[in-house]
């Protein structure tokens, strides 16, 4: 059983009560300036440098070619270029936005994400980057811009049938946006993936310029590289798209690709406020093997349970000095 001595690591940083904690302290996070969550969030990352991050199976990635390049270098941090990539590796090369649709389990969070993703390369580092410019999930999230985040989606589902479909139905009423789809995995190849996208680009995920703060920020994400050596080419003709009214105007009207993974991606992500930057495959493997996994100390939720404190205190500093200025008049 030591093969898969990684994959039982991950799931076991993963602790369902701590996740149910987060999710019931962070209403209360919104008492609590940014600036503060951020600082706590990142000194956490002190002693818990790292999280479990288990994309479940039946992930799906539809791929749209950039049409405005404009509008799209304006949603990235400035420390970064638009760079074309391949999807698979006999693809042309084009620019690309990504919809990255999945269920998850993580030390931090649980449900389903959508995450829209620009592919550019760092100009620092070098690296082809994923950078999530913005998503919509139905659990909890934390970015810069938003700090720790309730639900911003009122539909969420990513899901299978008995005939072989993906279903993923994503609504945001407020920013007035979602993502309705379906595809048939009968007749999908399995196909080399371009592994300057799919790994590489693992090692290097930032945020987009309006929720990074126009940060060059990045985490790295450790894995068995194999986890992304293949995946199964959906034929166009199998994706149904119903409604996709993110960006309108910047994509094209249909993706050019789309791909899904039938299993468990099994990751060890950094926390936020953790920079541990593999260069490359072989320095991220490196830094796996010398990993102790028997010693690696599991997430906590003790800084969210901090910062629950502080929005209380403050909640009732406010509520205090209302009653007290409502005496005065």
């Amino acid at each position: 059983m030591e093969k898969y001595k990684f994959i039982k690591k991950i799931e076991q940083l993963i602790n369902s009560q701590d996740v149910a904690t987060l999710q019931t302290m962070s209403p209360f996070m919104k008492w609590v300036p940014k600036k503060i969550q951020n600082k706590i969030i990142s000194q956490s990352a002190q002693k818990n440098p790292y999280m479990g991050f288990v994309v479940e199976p039946y992930s799906v990635f539809l791929c749209y070619e950039i049409k405005d390049l404009e509008q799209a270098k304006a949603l990235i941090p400035d420390n970064f270029s638009l760079i074309k990539t391949k999807i698979f590796t006999e693809d042309e090369p084009k620019y690309y936005m990504i919809f990255t649709c999945f269920n998850v389990h993580s030390s931090a969070f649980w449900g389903t994400r959508l995450e829209v993703n620009i592919i550019a390369e760092n100009k620092e580092t070098g690296l082809l980057s994923w950078l999530i410019i913005d998503y919509d999930t139905n659990t909890l999230s934390y970015d810069k811009k938003n700090g720790l985040m309730e639900s911003n989606a009122e539909k969420a589902l990513v899901t299978t049938d008995f005939e072989g479909n993906i279903i993923v139905d994503i609504k945001n009423s407020l920013k007035k946006r979602s993502l309705i789809f379906d595809c048939q995995m009968s007749n999908s190849k399995l196909e080399k993936l371009d592994q300057r996208l799919w790994l590489e680009g693992n090692l290097s995920v930032g945020y987009g310029k309006e929720i990074s703060l126009n940060s060059s920020d990045v985490f790295s994400l450790k894995f068995d590289p194999k986890e992304v050596e293949k995946g199964f080419n959906i034929p166009l003709e199998q994706v149904n798209i119903v409604k996709n009214t993110w960006y309108e105007g910047l994509i094209d009207t249909e993706p050019t690709m789309a791909v899904y993974f039938p299993y468990a991606q099994h990751y060890l992500s950094d926390s936020p406020g953790h920079f541990s930057l593999p260069k490359n495959e072989l320095e991220m493997v490196k830094q796996v093997k010398e990993l102790d996994l028997d010693h690696l100390p599991l997430y906590s939720s003790a800084s969210i349970r901090k910062m629950f404190v502080v929005g209380i205190a403050m909640n009732f500093f406010v509520f205090v000095t209302l009653i007290i200025l409502l005496f005065l008049k």
